[in-house]
């Protein structure tokens, strides 16, 4: 298996003691955080992130979010973020950004019927697609099944995908962001998008209505959510990718990013070899 980090999991540092902390870990791929990314532009050049990403595989920006449901009169704004991410991906050389599924704020009112919701999306990640593709970037799309968001079973995944704009967007699916909707591994056949990258994680054992979508997640192995099967799965339907590791572990932040990442690189390194 090919292991990756993702920066979420160890967000108590900057990017450039993130990347250094990777290396020193073990990882050769990494996805970026993009707040932390323009975080460290105020400070750092961009040659010199670049210096620091030697010997190692920028993935993905990580992760352009929130995209889908801004009010119609912010969608100007929305095109400008578009476009910055696009410049910001273009400075350290970075070919993907992960928009991961919709999520429907109380702020926003009643929640319109489904196939409204589609047709925003559809629209909403047409538009974003569009700009990065100028970029020469690639969009990934990142399924979530928490009640909040609104695009996580493989036939909703699929209806957004119908749009012919989208016959070559890959997908990047969440073990924990997938496991809360009970369709198991197997679902991930039923998905008409290659895989780009593949976050790794698990649930733990908690009764299912205090799942979080971001803080109740556990290393791969650990939780209740068949980990081992959804990489199997993964490898049976063609993916050769990277693993990448997501957490948001109040533990793990608490930790120095040496500690924290070799730990990380260790769970992942036990967990392959329980396959």
């Amino acid at each position: 298996m090919k292991f990756a980090v993702n920066e979420n999991t160890i967000f108590q540092c900057d990017l450039i003691d993130y990347l250094i902390s990777s290396r020193k870990a073990g990882f050769s791929a990494v996805e970026i955080s993009y707040s932390k990314l323009k975080d460290a532009l105020r400070f750092v050049s961009a040659q010199e992130i670049r210096k620091q990403c030697t010997g190692l595989e920028v993935l993905s920006l990580n992760a352009f979010e929130d995209v889908f449901f801004v009010p119609e009169d912010n969608v100007k704004a929305l095109e400008a973020e578009a476009f910055l991410i696009g410049e910001l991906c273009r400075v350290i050389e970075c070919p993907v950004v992960v928009v991961p599924s919709g999520r429907w704020y109380s702020k926003y009112g009643a929640l319109p019927e489904y196939k409204d919701l589609i047709n925003i999306s559809q629209n909403r990640l047409g538009m974003v697609k569009e700009i990065l593709d100028r970029f020469e970037v690639e969009t990934m799309f990142e399924p979530i099944d928490y009640p909040e968001f609104h695009i996580g079973t493989p036939s909703e995944i699929n209806t957004l995908l119908s749009d012919e704009k989208f016959n070559n967007l890959r997908i990047v699916p969440d073990i924990h962001n997938l496991h809360y909707n009970g369709l198991g591994p197997s679902q991930l056949l039923e998905i008409n998008a290659d895989i780009g990258i593949f976050h790794i994680d698990d649930t733990p054992d908690i009764p299912h209505e205090k799942l979080h979508v971001a803080t109740t997640r556990v290393f791969p192995g650990d939780g209740i959510a068949r980990a081992a099967d959804w990489v199997r799965t993964a490898c049976d339907r063609g993916y050769q990718g990277y693993f990448s590791l997501e957490l948001f572990d109040a533990e793990i932040y608490r930790q120095t990013p040496d500690f924290a990442l070799t730990l990380c690189r260790r769970k992942l390194d036990t967990f392959a070899k329980s396959l």
